[in-house]
Order: structure tokens, then C-alpha cells, then sequence
């Protein structure tokens, strides 16, 4: 027998096993879509309905991280509570059963033609969802194409008898376990593992038993990979970590007794299929562990919430903008959204006393609006930092237009807030400088205008961020621009006035007109980005 040959084979069959299983996991995204998202809102109403969620999410993509991304992401939006997030993570356990009960039928002699009429049907049509179709059942040929190259590889250990002895060592269901575990956190895939295990079992190399404790520790392999991966990210994204960790190993050291027991059953099962009997088990842990633990969701949380309490970032306005999200860009782009959303609501808080301390304030008020510039700046910064690494991206043309409109959104606010620090501060540095105000009259009737502009900007951050469409008065431009004339020629009127100063003050005052013109032109411009 030729080792070189053997191992060449081997990591040759598990390579093609895992970028098939990338290559589908990717179609399916593809072809599931911004579908993955909403169906994710709508069932994490409670428990039972979360593991639904998870289940359905995760056996249709084959990717429990992809899960787990979407997950961390409702948690750091404010979407979801940490603690529903549980009911997914037991669902996306399940989910991945289906991988196993997939790879156990044998209908792995069907690689080759998965593969040609994959990648003929990805190349012959232009449609994308008939390239998206394509590109799953390449997928599919190439798992089992790599499952038939361990198979042929392994073929010759039958007879090696020190691999049969090697094989008896792992009657101490431990050594298994470890196996599992080492292998799966090497290869950072739990079906790769699952898959190996099954070809062992097929060819008569390995026992049930050996078989299911060595899946028992792919399930232990799995958690560290998620811990490795959680390394660096949102904290939310370390507590899902966790709490997969202490599912998954304390489920394994529930069924360690019983994995005689586990093998018995399966057996009775699918009596003359090895490779169905370590997919049946696979399948019965983790439904059984599920019951036990979806009952547990509660304290569970608490007890990760206090291991990792919430921790406020000081460093960055937007600390939910991580590169984490990237690689859903669809979940990106709703966190940015998100961020949009709360630079809005720092906008309106900047605008709320903005006028006032234009007709009436001190040089050291106008000099603390100014500053407040810095943070919505900075905000600004960010979330265009952000949205440049989605862009850098693989995005689809209706995430590009989305994409877009965020992108005007936030130099909305920005121009918005910029209005207020400069152009409304300079205006009342120049009141200040020589010495006159405005008379209540005409600060009664521009605060009015301002309201009608700034309530504006506020319902048109509400339309961008999902509110209802409603006909809204004060974004109409007709009934805008019929109040902004009355005003302007009342201010126009009061030119005729004999005053010294009358010239500075009509300046003064049309500068704040404009101010709030174009305002209200800009909350317009942000309504027709909602959506």
C-alpha cells in the first residue's frame, strides 16, 4: 500500500468534499436570498418558533455560521433579544443533521453527472436563478465526488491490519471524542468530519459506536471553531459562541453514557447500513438534546448575560458596524441602516434648540452647537467607511440601489447638521457681532417654519428606517413653499423699516430663511430614499 498515494487521495477527496460544500452553500444563499431575512423576523416570536427559524434557515443553506451571523446581527440591531437567539442556535444544530442524512444515501455514483449538468446549467443560461440552480447541484456533485475519492482511498485499509488495530483502540469512546473534536476544529467543518466518518463506516473501517463518538466530538469541534471565529467580533457575537459551546458539550456529556445504547437503537433502525446508522444517530442527539435544552433557554441566557455582561463602546459612535457583517450583505447593509437611523436621531437632537440659539443665544452657546458638528462628522465617517467595504463586495444590483440610498441618506444628514453648526452659527455670530435681535414677531413666524422643516426631516427618517407611507403635510412642497413666501415677504415688508441696523437684520434673517429651505429640501430628498 502507498501512503503518499493514500494521503494524497484522502486530502484530495476532503478538499473537494469542503469547497463543494462552499460552492453550495453559496448557491443556496444566492438563490434564498434577502428571503433568509425576512423569514427570520417573522418567526423568532418566541422559542418554539426561533427553532423553527434556525432549523429551516440552516437546512436549507447547509451553514449554521451563516445562522449565527444573521442572529448576531437582529441582536445588535436592538431586532432581537439575546435570548431568542438560543431557540436558532438549537435549530441551526438540527438544521446540519441534514447534511449527514444526505451524505448517508447512496447516491454518491451520481457525482459526475451532478457535476457536469451543475456546471452546464451555471454557464448555458443567463438567468441568475437558473445559474444559482446550477451552481447548488455542483455543489452537491462535488461533496459526493470528494466522498467517493475518500472511499476509493480508504479501500486498501481493509486489509492493513494495523489500521485494524488502530480502529479497535477506539473502543475507548474518549479517544473518539478527542478525535472528533481535533479533526473538526482542523477542518472547521462538522459535515466534513461527519461525511469521513461515514465512509469509515461504509467500507467496514470503523465501528458504530467508534463512529458515533467520534461525531459526538464534531458536534464539541464545531463550538471551537465558533469560538475562534467569535474572537475579535461584536460581544453578541461571543455569547452565541458560548452558548453553542455549553449546548453542544453538555449534550455530548449527557449521551456518553449511552452511546451503546444510542448504537442499539439505530441499528434497529437501519439494520444492514452503517453509514445510515451514524447519520440516525447524528440526527436522534441532536433532536433529543433540542428538547431537553429548548426548555432551558432562560436561564441559560442569564447565565451567558453574566459571564459576558453588555459593555458600552466609548471608542466608536457605531460599534454595530463590524466588519463581521460583511460577509451577509444584506445584514450589512441593515445594520447600516440601523447606524443611519441613530445619526439621524443625533441630527434631530443637534436641530432641536439650533434656531432658538441663533435668534437668541450667547457667543458661548453658538460655540457648543458648533462642536456638536464633530459627532455627526464622525458618524458620518463611519458608516461611509463601512458601507465602502460592502460595496468592495460581490452585491446584487437591487443591494447596490439600497446601497446607494444610503449613501445619500447619511450625506443628507450630514449636509442637515452642517446647516446648523455653520450656517445658522456664522448668521448668529454676525447678529452677536452688531448687537441687534430679531422682533418676536418675526422669531415667532420663522420657529414656526423651522418646526414644519425639522418635523420633516424627522418623519422622513422614519420612512427610511420601514415607517408607513402616509401623505404627510409638512413634507408637502406646494404647502412648504406657500408658508416660506409668506414669510419671506413679511421679511421683505420689514425692509422698509427705519433702523440702522435694518440691512444686518434682513440678512440675518433671510440667512435662517434659507437655512430652513433648505432643510425642508432636504427632507425631502431623504423621503424619496425610504424604502
Amino acid at each position: 500500500m502507498s501512503w503518499w498515494t493514500l494521503g494524497i487521495l484522502l486530502l484530495g477527496g476532503l478538499a473537494v468534499f469542503l469547497h463543494g460544500m462552499t460552492v453550495m452553500t453559496d448557491g443556496l444563499k444566492a438563490v434564498a436570498g434577502n428571503r433568509m431575512k425576512l423569514f427570520l423576523k417573522a418567526m423568532t416570536r418566541n422559542r418554539w418558533t426561533s427553532l423553527l427559524a434556525g432549523t429551516g434557515i440552516t437546512a436549507v443553506i447547509q451553514s449554521s455560521s451563516v445562522t449565527t451571523v444573521l442572529a448576531v446581527g437582529f441582536v445588535s440591531a436592538g431586532l432581537l433579544s439575546f435570548q431568542s437567539t438560543l431557540g436558532l442556535i438549537l435549530g441551526a444544530n438540527l438544521g446540519t443533521t441534514i447534511t449527514a442524512q444526505i451524505i448517508a444515501f447512496k447516491i454518491t455514483k451520481a457525482s459526475w453527472v451532478m457535476v457536469a449538468f451543475g456546471y452546464l446549467f451555471s454557464i448555458l443560461f443567463s438567468k441568475k436563478s437558473y445559474k444559482d440552480i446550477g451552481t447548488i447541484v455542483l455543489g452537491l456533485g462535488l461533496v459526493f465526488l470528494g466522498m467517493n475519492v475518500m472511499s476509493e482511498a480508504t479501500t486498501p485499509l481493509k486489509s492493513y491490519q494495523p489500521f485494524i488495530d488502530l480502529m479497535k483502540g477506539l473502543d475507548n469512546y474518549l479517544w473518539g471524542i478527542l478525535i472528533g473534536t481535533v479533526f473538526t476544529a482542523a477542518v472547521q467543518s462538522s459535515s466534513a468530519t461527519t461525511g469521513v466518518v461515514i465512509v469509515l463506516a461504509s467500507q467496514g473501517l470503523i465501528g458504530v459506536e467508534a463512529g458515533i463518538a467520534i461525531v459526538f466530538g464534531a458536534n464539541i469541534g464545531t463550538c471551537v471553531t465558533a469560538v475562534f471565529s467569535a474572537i475579535g467580533k461584536p460581544r453578541a457575537a461571543m455569547r452565541v459562541a458560548i452558548s453553542h459551546v455549553f449546548f453542544n458539550v453538555a449534550g455530548v456529556i449527557i449521551w456518553y453514557a449511552f452511546i451503546d445504547q444510542l448504537s442499539v437503537l439505530v441499528n434497529m433502525i437501519s439494520e444492514n447500513s452503517e453509514s445510515r446508522q451514524i447519520a440516525n444517530a447524528h440526527t436522534i442527539f441532536n433532536i433529543a438534546n433540542t428538547l431537553v435544552f429548548i426548555w432551558l433557554v432562560h436561564p441559560v441566557s442569564k447565565l451567558v448575560l453574566r459571564i459576558l455582561p453588555v459593555k458600552k463602546d466609548t471608542t466608536r459612535l457605531f460599534p454595530e458596524l463590524h466588519s463581521f457583517y460583511l460577509d451577509n450583505t444584506s445584514m450589512a447593509l441593515d445594520m447600516a441602516n440601523s447606524s443611519i437611523y441613530k445619526l439621524g436621531g443625533e441630527t434631530l437632537n443637534l436641530m432641536k434648540n439650533g434656531l432658538e440659539i441663533a435668534l437668541k443665544g450667547q457667543a458661548s452657546e453658538l460655540s457648543a452647537l458648533r462642536k456638536k458638528d464633530v459627532i455627526i462628522d464622525h458618524g458620518h465617517k463611519e458608516i461611509l467607511g463601512f458601507l465602502q467595504q460592502v460595496q468592495s463586495k460581490s452585491i446584487s444590483k437591487k443591494e447596490i440601489k439600497r446601497l446607494e440610498k444610503q449613501i445619500e441618506a447619511v450625506n443628507v444628514l450630514e449636509t442637515a447638521a452642517d446647516l446648523i453648526t455653520t450656517n445658522l452659527v456664522e448668521a448668529a455670530e454676525h447678529r452677536i457681532e452688531h448687537g441687534f435681535e430679531s422682533s418676536n414677531e418675526t422669531n415667532q413666524r420663522l420657529t414656526q417654519l423651522y418646526v414644519i422643516a425639522t418635523d420633516a426631516i424627522e418623519q422622513s427618517l422614519g420612512l427610511f428606517n420601514g415607517g408607513a407611507t402616509i401623505k404627510n403635510k409638512q413634507l408637502s412642497k406646494a404647502d412648504f413653499k406657500e408658508q416660506l413666501q409668506k414669510v419671506r415677504t413679511y421679511l421683505t415688508k420689514r425692509l422698509a423699516e427705519t433702523d440702522e441696523n435694518r440691512i444686518s437684520i434682513y440678512r440675518f434673517e433671510s440667512e435662517i430663511l434659507e437655512v430652513i429651505r433648505t432643510l425642508h429640501s432636504l427632507a425631502r430628498r431623504l423621503e424619496r430614499k425610504a424604502g
